[in-house]
């Protein structure tokens, strides 16, 4: 009887850790680990002097193979950072993968500033961007020209 009890529990532990590692082995063979290879940002300032206005800000993010990336904007002096912002990249048919980031910028009064976008958890930046609006003329307030 004793035998039999030994002989049932070792098969049952045999059966219970084989399943085990079928159920840990969720990732079949060696995928490299998502990588950043570039951020790159631009800013189509307005074209008009009236005020209120939109300004269109583009992030690009350049990835090894598909996923998500999360990115910051941040504002030059350090009084602002945004985000974090959600990057899906995908394939772009030429073997790359990318993703792109939009916003357009409300803008009511002359800014002159400069912006950076990153990927802190990949260590990328990408340059300084200028965002610049002079708003000479306020629309709205009777479309007087400034001073």
């Amino acid at each position: 009887m004793r035998k039999i009890l030994l002989t049932a529990m070792a098969a049952t532990t045999l059966i219970a850790t084989s399943g085990f590692a079928n159920a840990l082995d969720l990732q079949s063979g060696g995928q490299p680990k998502l990588k950043v290879s570039r951020v790159q940002m631009g800013i189509q300032s307005p074209k008009t002097n009236a005020c209120p206005t939109k300004a269109k800000m583009n992030v690009w993010v350049f990835t090894n193979k598909p996923g998500t990336v999360p990115i910051y904007i941040a504002r030059d002096g350090g009084a602002s950072v945004s985000g974090p912002y959600q990057v899906t990249t995908k394939a772009t048919g030429n073997g790359k993968y990318m993703g792109v980031y939009s916003r357009t910028l409300k803008i009511h009064q002359p800014i002159d500033a400069r912006y950076r976008a990153s990927a802190p958890n990949f260590k990328k930046l990408s340059n300084w961007v200028p965002l610049k609006a002079s708003c000479k003329i306020g629309l709205g307030g009777g479309g007087l020209v400034k001073q």
